[in-house]
């Protein structure tokens, strides 16, 4: 039930610019599904949530968003502080990100 809860929250906020990420299940899968929709590297050596976060932005740095809803995505990203939780269902939501099919679809 978590992971479906963080997936939606992060695909219904990314329809608006003023939304943010509250907690670290929504970054994992935000993180997860800019990943596969940008075709960036997923770096996989990343020592806590917040180094995860500053990695994807700076593979990020000059990406241009193919629309509002990565944009959004990659907005709450920037301003979301991690706490240090890393446990399974953090990794989880990565991996439903990355294994998306229907990227931004409830």
């Amino acid at each position: 039930m978590v992971p479906e809860l963080a997936r939606q929250a992060v695909i219904i906020k990314s329809r608006w610019d003023t939304s943010t990420m509250t907690g670290n299940y929504e970054m994992g899968y935000a993180v997860g599904v800019l990943t596969k929709v940008t075709g960036i590297m997923y770096p996989a050596d990343f020592a806590s949530p917040a180094d995860l976060k500053e990695k994807i932005l700076e593979l990020l740095k000059n990406y241009e968003p193919k629309d509002e809803q990565e944009a959004h995505t990659i907005r709450m990203l920037k301003y979301y502080e991690p706490d240090d939780t890393m446990d399974e269902q953090f990794f989880e939501m990565i991996n439903i990100g990355l294994a998306e099919k229907t990227p931004w679809k409830r």
